[in-house]
């Protein structure tokens, strides 16, 4: 797997992921310590996975410069 299967894999999984977070993390949150004092909004989860595809790409040597915006597209 080349560096950018390994980002262009992580990117359709977020893109399934995104939909279910909040639920998922709740679901987990015995794992995560999320105690629901905030809520997460789906622009926050869309900022956090793209940042964090982003800087897997960059310790990999890629600027990637994946967006929120390519979470949504089919």
């Amino acid at each position: 797997m080349t560096t950018i299967d390994l980002l262009n894999y992580l990117q359709k999984m977020a893109k399934e992921y995104r939909t279910d977070c909040v639920n998922s993390v709740n679901r987990n949150k015995h794992m995560n310590e999320f105690n629901g004092e905030f809520a997460l909004d789906q622009n926050s989860i869309d900022a956090i996975l793209t940042d964090f595809i982003n800087k897997i790409g960059v310790y990999q040597g890629v600027d990637y410069a994946m967006y929120t915006k390519d979470l949504k597209k089919e």
